[in-house]
């Protein structure tokens, strides 16, 4: 994007560095790193105190980058349902190995036993399927192109923040969820072991 290169243009006209950029707007040396290579786009308040600290327009920050957010926008809509897809079958996954382990305990199979890795196997490929769709999302970093381009069309971005409350709870009570079940199947994997260890 091109407003990584203006706040690396900014930056080293005012002769400062990433660390001391990220202290005075209060973000870390890593975020500046980000923002200064594309990976991630600054927010609206980290463009508002760059351009106070710059002497220059939010404007000239972002200038040339409104076809590009568009385009991201675009783009993100495109892979959504590979991302909801992906977070679903992670779910079902953590689900089915928890079960899986519920009931391998309960019939008192042998920790030996290949019914035991493949259940394993199913909660290992949850995880990476959860870090795939994590990782899309990440990619886009979406939440904030469209508050930076709501901000730009003379929208209010804060608007952007409390549409979106609502699916990043839901993303959040998913995870822990998610990490609940793997909680419990970790637990009962666990209760089994040293129920042979000691018992058997």
């Amino acid at each position: 994007m091109e407003v990584s290169k203006r706040i690396r243009e900014e930056r080293e006209r005012t002769g400062i560095s990433q660390e001391e950029l990220a202290r005075q707007i209060f973000v870390s040396r890593q975020t500046v790193s980000n923002w200064e290579t594309g990976k991630t786009c600054p927010d609206v308040q980290s463009l508002l105190l760059m351009s106070n600290l710059f002497d220059v327009s939010v404007d000239s920050l972002v200038r040339g980058d409104a076809e590009t957010m568009s385009k991201a926008i675009e783009n993100y809509e495109l892979e959504r349902y590979k991302i909801r897809m992906s977070m679903a079958a992670a779910v079902g996954l953590i689900l089915l190995g928890a079960v899986m382990m519920a009931i391998l305990v309960a019939r008192g199979e042998d920790l030996h036993s290949p019914l035991y890795a493949i259940a394993v196997l199913v909660l290992v490929a949850s995880v990476a399927v959860s870090f795939i769709a994590e990782r899309i999302e990440r990619r886009y970093d979406i939440d904030t192109i469209r508050e930076v381009q709501a901000f730009m069309e003379g929208a209010d971005p804060d608007q952007i923040s409390r549409e979106r409350r609502i699916p990043k709870a839901a993303r959040i009570a998913l995870k822990m969820a998610a990490g609940a079940a793997a909680g419990v199947a970790l637990m009962m994997v666990l209760s089994a072991l040293m129920t042979l260890t000691m018992f058997g």
